[in-house]
């Protein structure tokens, strides 16, 4: 079957449920894809995108339109990117410092055990 860009299908059941897959770069192999919600990059064997879309996996929803289309493949493109990963992800939330931490020794006049 001939996978076009553009393209939206709904995953209906397996690992990816409730997930959209936006083509983005189909290949003699695999097809590139783009997860939505997430944001992320995938790339789906053809024998599996075929099995998904006979056996009711998969299903197509709409051909995206141009506008919308160019900002799916514009993320992908910068996924693609290795220097453009998103960093803030593996930041954690709190800062940390190599210096000891002190305890406080004061008990706040509670009585002791």
């Amino acid at each position: 079957m001939k996978y076009c860009k553009r393209q939206v299908y709904a995953i209906e059941t397996g690992d990816y449920v409730g997930k959209m897959f936006a083509v983005v770069d189909p290949k003699k192999e695999a097809i590139g894809c783009l997860i939505l919600p997430q944001m992320e990059n995938i790339d789906v064997p053809i024998e599996s995108f075929d099995n998904g879309r006979n056996n009711d996996i998969i299903k197509l929803v709409e051909k995206l339109p141009k506008k919308v289309y160019s900002v799916v493949e514009a993320q992908y493109k910068d996924n693609e990117n290795s220097d453009n990963r998103r960093q803030q992800l593996n930041t954690p939330n709190v800062s940390y410092s190599e210096s000891p931490v002190e305890e406080d020794r004061d008990t706040h006049g509670l009585p002791s055990k």
